[in-house]
């Protein structure tokens, strides 16, 4: 790999870890990205010329000051992947892993049964689900807001949940919001195996009183979230109504599930948060349950939902 091609990957791992290209010139200081623009437009045009000079070193060090990177990591190969699994590797040995078994009964439970745990240096996770079980919950995670909506998920799916968390909830609520459903996501996807004869699909309206929510499921092995929900206050108790977006969306990048949620009415945003939980756990009631009529089936015509 020649000087401009390294530097050309890099400049792509940048804009993907920022999340775009306007993102990185903002943290890297620059009043728009059309300059950065040009230059990725340069090394794409000069990627297989030996004698291209890449990016001048000012440059260089303008990128990796703003995005917190060592000197010359421009000019080194990177795999991102490798190196986050590192730091989580590393995190995890340096605190004592989190082994709490759950309260509910799911070693004998008879049914599609998960139990995953996730530790971090910002949160250590256990959470164990029964798909085919009642709606039993137990939660133990610090946040006692989301403890009462993950409740109307158990209740209205009638799936077990029992989730236990250690978070760093002395700095906020964040990490353990998030990190609750990217850990919950994990274990339906691996309760859910295959999902041959399934229904797929879920969908629900919920109201309560003036609020009235709808929530659209399809368990399609691709990842995606539609959020529309306009709280009409920024904290319910003490708990800020943004991390909502943030636990559907770790969900559903875990689970691997595509998933509408829209607000449609409401003036209490207690009563728009809970009508959007209950709606969510009636929805994936009906996406989960097994569809006689199916008889095993897988339910796509590309034969698979994980691939």
């Amino acid at each position: 790999m020649n000087k401009t091609q390294l530097h050309l990957q890099n400049l792509l791992l940048l804009i993907k870890e920022a999340g775009s290209m306007a993102e990185l010139a903002r943290r890297c200081g620059y009043d728009n990205s059309a300059s950065l623009s040009q230059i990725k437009r340069r090394l794409e045009i000069q990627s297989d010329d030996e004698n291209g000079r890449g990016i001048r070193a000012s440059l260089l060090a303008k990128l990796e000051s703003g995005m917190g990177k060592r000197k010359g990591w421009m000019n080194r190969e990177h795999d991102l992947e490798a190196e986050q699994r590192k730091k989580e590797a590393a995190a995890s040995a340096a605190i004592p892993q989190h082994t709490n078994k759950p309260v509910l009964d799911f070693q004998s439970a008879e049914g599609r049964v998960a139990m995953v745990s996730r530790n971090t240096s910002e949160t250590q996770i256990s959470v164990a689900i029964n798909l085919d079980g009642t709606g039993q919950s137990h939660f133990d995670t610090g946040v006692p807001f989301l403890e009462h909506m993950m409740d109307q998920i158990a209740r209205h799916s009638l799936i077990d949940i029992d989730i236990t968390c250690k978070g760093d909830v002395h700095i906020d609520d964040h990490h353990t919001v998030e990190d609750i459903g990217i850990t919950l996501g994990q274990a339906l996807k691996q309760a859910l195996g295959d999902k041959a004869g399934i229904r797929r699909y879920g969908h629900a309206y919920v109201p309560l009183d003036e609020a009235l929510s709808r929530v659209v499921i399809d368990l399609s092995g691709r990842p995606g979230l539609s959020y529309n929900v306009e709280y009409t206050r920024a904290i319910i108790g003490r708990f800020d109504v943004d991390l909502f977006g943030e636990f559907f969306a770790g969900l559903v990048n875990h689970s691997m599930m595509t998933l509408h949620i829209d607000n449609l009415q409401g003036k209490n945003a207690h009563h728009q948060a809970e009508t959007i939980f209950k709606a969510f756990g009636r929805a994936l009631r009906m996406a989960v349950e097994f569809d006689d009529r199916m008889a095993g089936r897988m339910p796509s015509t590309k034969g698979t939902l994980s691939a």
